[in-house]
């Protein structure tokens, strides 16, 4: 039922303090609830591949727009254009007021992010968290999701590190505002196996890709099938940007023996730094930085209520 999905996005995202434009809540809005709880582990992860073929697929704006009109004037509200919970007009005024935090970052992400496309096995890199949905704040950081070449994932790694490390731009213990926090490296279009879950699709779909978004758009592209399954209208635009000749310059000095030496001896010594748990783990093509996740938290509120 349509009402239902539309009141489970917003609570969604209420739980988030996020309200939703019609196009966001047109691109975010959630699939059949029965059928997700059904596929879901005590971890509120996807236990089996899924199929898509379900009724979830080809909702419009306009179908949207007429149910929020005509059947969730009690349950939903519309303020200054932001749809949300009834009673919560609050996370909307915040929100715009938020918006300004996200202008001055804006131009920081403009001046020095662009720079990653000089930087050697580069093939991708795109903001999430925060910065891209709504939610930052004044003290906030800017999450970056960075894609690499397949095979030299520490040696991206340690040059994004060292660029924004040299500007006093790279997040690291209490040093969190307006600095880029660089906390997921996948390499190439990796179809993902760990944390498929509603929480991480949303953080999937809602990246925006600033660098190479050919790279980006190509993981989005192999993962659609579980995202798509919590979000049905999710799509993806893959739009292609030629490789930069500085960055072509630096792989060819480093797509060689000595370059794969290289990649070994980053990875040992980086590997022994970090230290794993349950959100932060290292794997031969993803390195997943997230040591104080509430995600899980988050989706026990949302399909225990």
């Amino acid at each position: 039922m349509l009402k239902n999905r539309i009141l489970s996005t917003l609570k969604f995202f209420d739980l988030q303090d996020i309200p939703l434009t019609l196009l966001e809540l047109h691109r975010f809005l959630i699939g059949d609830i029965g059928q997700i709880k059904l596929s879901l582990d005590a971890n509120w992860e996807l236990s089996a591949p899924q199929n898509l073929s379900h009724a979830s697929l080809g909702i419009t704006m306009d179908q949207i727009l007429y149910c929020l009109d005509n059947e969730c004037q009690a349950e939903a509200e519309n303020t200054l254009g932001y749809y949300h919970l009834s009673g919560r007009s609050e996370i909307v005024h915040a929100r715009r007021d938020n918006y300004l935090f996200g202008l001055k970052r804006e131009k920081r992400i403009k001046r020095f992010a662009n720079f990653l496309r000089y930087l050697p096995f580069v093939r991708g890199a795109a903001i999430g968290g925060s910065q891209s949905l709504g939610q930052q704040k004044e003290k906030s950081d800017i999450d970056l999701f960075i894609v690499a070449e397949p095979g030299f994932l520490w040696a991206t790694r340690t040059a994004v590190s060292v660029f924004f490390q040299i500007f006093g731009l790279r997040r690291h213990g209490s040093k969190i505002k307006d600095r880029f926090c660089l906390n997921h490296y996948v390499a190439g279009g990796k179809r993902v196996d760990r944390e498929r879950n509603l929480y991480k699709a949303m953080e999937y779909a809602r990246l925006r890709p600033i660098v190479y978004p050919q790279g980006v758009g190509q993981f989005l592209e192999n993962n659609k099938d579980w995202t798509q399954f919590f979000f049905p209208n999710f799509y993806n635009d893959i739009f292609f940007e030629k490789q930069s000749k500085i960055q072509k310059l630096f792989e060819t000095l480093l797509k060689n023996p000595f370059g794969k030496l290289l990649e070994r001896i980053l990875g040992f010594f980086q590997k022994h730094k970090i230290h794993e748990d349950e959100f932060t783990f290292v794997l031969s093509d993803e390195l997943s930085f997230h040591p104080q996740s509430q995600h899980r938290a988050l989706l026990s509120r949302f399909f225990s209520h």
